[in-house]
């Protein structure tokens, strides 16, 4: 009997072991979340800045209807990214040390990639009527600053909570209505999705969710209806735990360099290749 007893809590102590590890193997974390942003956002520029090119060369109809289902494909896969980088950046604007240094760098990026975003997806050296992703989270990243200002430090000259309220409102509005004149890249609805991320964010797995698919649902209303594919990312974003994870200097130089690094890629490959 003792020896059962032995083996019974060997093996249930085994399985306790397996089923923590299991659990802890699907557990996401900022760094895995910023991964995927990447991987998704590179295959919907690769469509763009090389596949449609492509396509758009092709006197075959054949060719052409062949790889238009998968141009369409990777299309589809690239709306994962901007929510993920939507919903990133309230919490990079939530848990910042230094917020100053947080905007000028996304303020930087979107400079430095405007020639390459150009040049790789506009196929032309400037493009006034469209401009990239970087001055749209800039945008929502100013006008995040004003609503929390105006929501949490005017509470002694703005006591009445409802006015402060209409003002947050008022400044997503402008804020929709910046992007809108400004052609940036997913327009009023990348703001409104930045916006209705932060009023709903909280750290449970259930706000989260509300956070992320009500953000979606913005994007989807104002940007397109293939944007409602980015709802997959519920499904990751149902196991983010909600930490950093692998951090280091050299990552984060990474990850803020890849958006015009892999762009000016895209336009080199194109002009060798194509």
């Amino acid at each position: 009997m003792a020896v059962e007893a032995a083996l019974e809590n060997l093996l249930n102590g085994w399985y306790y072991n397996m089923t923590l590890d299991a659990g802890r193997k699907f557990e996401i974390t900022g760094t895995g979340f910023k991964t995927i942003a990447v991987v998704t956002m590179l295959i919907d520029h690769i469509a763009v800045g090389i596949l449609l090119y492509w396509l758009n060369q092709q006197t075959d109809m054949v060719v052409f209807n062949r790889f238009k289902d998968v141009y369409w494909v990777m299309r589809g896969i690239g709306r994962m990214a901007f929510p993920i980088y939507c919903y990133m950046l309230v919490e990079g604007f939530l848990h910042t040390s230094n917020l100053k240094k947080y905007v000028l760098r996304i303020l930087a990026m979107a400079v430095v990639s405007e020639l390459p975003f150009d040049l790789a997806l506009r196929w032309k050296l400037i493009d006034w009527s469209h401009n990239n992703v970087m001055w749209e989270l800039a945008l929502g990243l100013l006008v995040l600053l004003l609503i929390h200002s105006v929501l949490y430090k005017t509470a002694d000259t703005i006591r009445d909570e409802r006015i402060r309220r209409l003002l947050a409102a008022a400044i997503m509005l402008a804020g929709m209505g910046i992007g809108y004149l400004l052609k940036l890249d997913y327009s009023e609805g990348g703001i409104a999705c930045i916006t209705a991320m932060y009023f709903l964010y909280g750290v449970s797995k259930e706000q989260r969710i509300t956070s992320f698919g009500i953000g979606v649902l913005m994007l989807a209303l104002m940007s397109g209806k293939i944007e409602v594919l980015a709802f997959i990312m519920l499904i990751p974003l149902f196991f983010y735990n909600g930490k950093r994870g692998r951090d280091s200097k050299a990552l984060r130089v990474f990850f803020y360099t890849f958006y015009p690094v892999h762009l000016i890629i895209i336009y080199l490959v194109r002009l060798i290749l194509l």
